[in-house]
This record gives C-alpha cells, structure tokens and sequence, in this order.
C-alpha cells in the first residue's frame, strides 16, 4: 500500500483509513487484483468455462454443483464429491488453488474467481496517489434524472455497448468554472462519475478514473477526490469496467486520488510505474507532477510553495526578449503581476517526460476583476536537478486568438 500519507500532518484519520480499506480491497483475499473470471449463471444454461465440475441452476432456482473426487473441490475447507446445493456466499475452493465466491438471488448467480498467484497480485508493491490535498473536498450539486438511460462501452473482448441508468448529473466547480458529470448506476446503489482529465494517459490511465458519489440523500453532495480510484481494469482485464463518455472530460487536472498501480518489474506485467522512492522510503511525486504542482501553486499565489520547489541557482528565462531571472527575480514580477485581482488557470494539455526534465503544453486563462479574459498557448520546460527545479523556460504565443495588438508576458 502506498505510505505516502500515512501519519502525515493534514491528513484526516478518516482518508487514511479509506486508503487502508481500498487496500484490501484491491490486494486482500478476495481482491480486484486477484480476480481471474466473471461469471454468471442461470436457468436453464449450466457450466462455468475454465472451472471444473457442472454448474446449473435449477427451474425452482437453486444453484448445483456437480463434481468427482479426482476434481479435488472442497468447500468450507471439506472435500465434496457428487452434487451439492450452493448457496450464496459460498466460497468453492479449486485443486489448483483458486477460490470461486458465489453470490446470488432470485435464481441468477454470479461468480468471482479469485487466483493468488495471479500476476498483477502478486507484483503489486503499492497504489501509486497524488499527495492528499483538502482543496478537492468540495460541495457538488446532484440534479436527479429519473429514468434516463445512456449507451455506454464496456472494456470487453471485443469491445461491447449496453444501456445503463444514468439517474443524476453532478455539477462541481473545479479551476474556478463550474463542470458537469453525467452519472451512472450499472450496480443499484452505487453511484459512479467515470471522467477523464488531461491527464489521462500519461500520469493516470487512459480509461480515465471513478468517482463514487457517497450515499447521502438530497442534492447537495460533499465529495472528495482525494477518494478517486482507479477502474478495476487497471488491476484485471476481467472486469468489462464501462469507457467513460467524451462528455465527462475534465479540462483541469484532477491531481487528487489514485494514479496508477506500482507493480515489482519481476511479475512481468505491462502496468509499470517508475519508482521515486525518497531516501525515507515514501513515494515521491512524478516530474510531471511537480511540474503540474508548481503552477497550481501559482494558481492560489502561494510563492512561499513555488520557492520550496525550486534549486537556489535556479533560473528563468521568457520568450519576451527580457533575458533570464534568477528564479527570486521571477518570483518578485509574478506577485506584482498578480496584485490586481486577477485569477490564473492552467489547463494542462499533453507532457513529456525524460531524466530531470519535463516538457509541457498547456492553456494559460486569465481572468480579470471585471469579467474580462484572455488565454494563451504555452510550451513550458522544466530542467530538475536532485528532484529540484533548476531550470524553466516558457515559450507563450503573445498574440491572442483575434488580436493583433501584443500583450505583456504572463
């Protein structure tokens, strides 16, 4: 499990035993992790492919199995031989070791096969997580659609379309705008906003990431996305986890919650995450992170932070012909150049990652006291030296889209 936040001044107690819980659902007995086969079962197909012994639901609804001493089942740790009525919550356990979960009702029963030696269980080091940050507990407002439906992709082999309740819209304001989810109920009960950020396929994954809503009634909703996970899919491809719509597209970075899983190189995987352990064991943040970290910083003017992250030599330098800074030089124009009133947002469009350096587009959005605005294209560099920037270089197209006149640098 990850430690980054463990005992960490700020952090709720609350959040840190979400993150102990989420754990063990992920790479506890029984976890996503471990997950091998989906199945489901009811009248009048019977069999489980892969699995041995005859599995069938009768007319009346009950669950079967059928089975011979040389298949090696036991259950409750008893070996069964013959056939044996199942009921839900069983837990069959195979000869080579893996435990089939059996849950059900009304005559339908679905299956969970859980392997111990599957590989991203027993390579999984750890859940990789943006630093908690108390800025992404936020109020929302859930407006109600009762009966809607909504075709969504399901991440199968081939891939597959079904329609599911999409019983509300959540509206939260993120980056100083207001932003809206569309949300889906495939499970009763469990309300789930499934988005992508710009930051989708590079420090998260492509497929985006979940955010649960929690129980409460009414339609206002205090949500954390600091409880943001990563869809099951990460951890196993038997979980045909739904593609998020391009209508849940975030434009702010959501630099909250789960990233990626961090699995030992040996276990053969394809889903790597480099390791930035610190000296003290703790997971470090990622280049692009820190470079992401750096702006969100100046977003809230908070230049005490932005020093901390930078080298004593560090310098700047602008494509305004002005020549370079000494980083407290461009600290000291920033906070004149934000006296005004004015509210910066950076929306992070692509990053490019190679040893102590990081390249960055993104769309830098000014807005004035009096509702005016601009935006402007940037290309930023950051050079790092010991986990330190050391070096920024920002290239911005000064002529704003239908503009001729040339504005002063940013």
């Amino acid at each position: 499990m990850s430690t980054e936040d463990s005992g960490h001044p700020g952090v709720p107690v609350e959040y840190a035993t979400w993150r102990k819980n989420r754990w063990e659902e992920v790479a506890g007995p029984g976890g996503k992790a471990g997950t091998v086969q989906l199945a489901m079962i009811s009248h009048p197909e019977p069999g489980v492919p892969g699995l041995p012994g005859r599995w069938e639901v009768s007319a009346s609804g009950v669950l079967t199995f059928t089975v011979t001493a040389a298949d090696g089942v036991s259950i409750g740790g008893r070996p069964v031989t013959g056939a044996v009525d199942v009921e839900s919550g069983t837990q069959v356990e195979l000869a080579d070791g893996r435990i089939c979960f059996v849950q059900g009702r009304g005559g339908t029963y679905g299956m969970v096969v859980w392997d111990p030696s599957a590989p991203v269980l027993t390579g999984l080091r750890e859940i990789a997580t943006y630093p908690y940050d108390p800025s992404w507990v936020v109020d929302a407002e859930y407006l109600p659609t009762p009966g809607r439906t909504v075709e969504m992709g399901r991440l199968t082999s081939p891939r597959s379309k079904e329609m599911v309740s999409a019983p509300g819209d959540l509206v939260v304001e993120l980056g100083g705008q207001e932003h809206t989810l569309l949300v889906m109920e495939s499970v009763p009960g469990l309300r789930l906003a499934v988005f992508t950020d710009p930051s989708s396929g590079t420090d998260t994954p492509e497929i985006g990431r979940w955010l649960i809503l929690p129980p409460d009634e009414g339609t206002t909703l205090r949500v954390d996305f600091n409880q943001v996970i990563l869809p099951h899919h990460v951890f196993s491809t038997a979980f045909p986890c739904p593609i998020p719509l391009e209508a849940n597209h975030l434009p702010v970075v959501v630099d909250a919650g789960e990233r990626a899983p961090v699995l030992d190189e040996r276990s053969g995987s394809t889903v790597t995450e480099p390791d930035n352990k610190g000296q003290d064991g703790t997971m470090e943040p990622e280049l692009t992170e820190k470079a992401v970290q750096y702006l969100r910083h100046l977003e809230k003017f908070d230049f005490a932070s932005m020093r901390a992250m930078c080298a004593d030599t560090a310098t700047v330098w602008h494509n305004d012909g002005k020549g370079e800074q000494t980083i407290e030089e461009n600290l000291e124009q920033l906070k004149q150049m934000t006296g005004g009133g004015a509210a910066l947002r950076y929306d992070i469009v692509r990053q490019f990652q190679k040893p102590d350096e990081v390249l960055q587009q993104h769309v830098l959005h000014i807005s004035m006291p009096g509702g005016s605005g601009i935006e402007l294209p940037v290309a930023m560099y950051f050079g790092f030296k010991d986990g330190l920037i050391d070096r920024i270089e920002e290239y911005a197209n000064m002529t704003p889209p239908n503009e001729g006149n040339v504005s002063d640098d940013s």
